[in-house]
């Protein structure tokens, strides 16, 4: 698929399997210093978190997972939520480190294929859930990190950045799914939206942040890509940057 940059400069299009895509790609993705908080989700045009399938999957396209590739490669973590990792079948990232919340610690049935050298998972609940989640976790071996339950007896999304943060990570992406990017990002401590749309309604009622996303807030264009049918691929500023 061939990409162009149209914001904040217009640049030459490229395929986005070229020889220097990656490169091409990561110089516009660079995080501006290392301690950097991003949530990277996919779109329908209508705000759909998922596709026909119930997934991401079949709103992505090739152009959407090199750009995916590229943000996790800059990023120390990648955080989601275990019903995301049973849905979406993650492969354990090349270079950074999965983390998955969970409140109970059952992760039976996410089986996370190896996609470079990584072999351990980052799992953030309750104290009480690690022994479920190294039981139920049988692909890789677990790391499990305690969190204290909120209010409303789930560890906060507060709780769990800190938890990673102590743990030495500094740049974290947030893959979602919806409700955890929608907490994540009303922490206030989210630096950067990168957001791709995929040309279509899908009409799942799914919406990508959830219900939960704090109070309302300007954002800030920082770039923005587009592919030859229709999709765009955003980075948003937020107060917190």
């Amino acid at each position: 698929m061939i990409l162009r940059s149209v914001h904040p400069g217009v640049g030459e299009p490229f395929e986005h399997d070229a020889d220097d895509a990656r490169d091409r790609i990561a110089a516009l993705y660079a995080p501006p210093r290392a301690d950097w908080t991003r949530i990277n989700l996919i779109a329908s045009v209508d705000g759909s978190a998922t596709g026909s399938d119930g997934t991401s999957d079949t709103l992505s396209n090739p152009a959407d997972r090199r750009i995916l590739g590229v943000i996790r490669s800059q990023a120390d973590v990648v955080l989601i939520g275990a019903q995301t990792l049973r849905a979406e079948g993650y492969l354990l990232p090349r270079r950074a480190h999965l983390a998955v919340a969970t409140v109970s610690g059952d992760l039976s049935g996410a089986h996370p294929p190896r996609e470079g050298d990584t072999t351990s998972v980052l799992v953030l609940g309750p104290a009480e859930a690690e022994e479920r989640a190294r039981a139920t976790m049988t692909a890789a071996e677990v790391v499990f990190l305690p969190v204290p339950r909120g209010d409303d007896g789930r560890p906060t999304a507060e709780s769990i950045l800190d938890a990673l943060h102590a743990h030495g990570a500094t740049s974290i992406v947030c893959e979602g799914g919806p409700a955890l990017a929608g907490q994540v990002l009303a922490t206030g401590r989210v630096d950067e939206i990168c957001l791709s749309t995929s040309p279509r309604i899908a009409a799942t009622g799914h919406s990508v942040f959830g219900s939960d996303t704090g109070a309302a807030q300007p954002l800030e264009l920082a770039g923005l890509l587009v592919d030859q049918i229709g999709g765009l691929y955003a980075r948003w500023l937020t107060r917190a940057s």
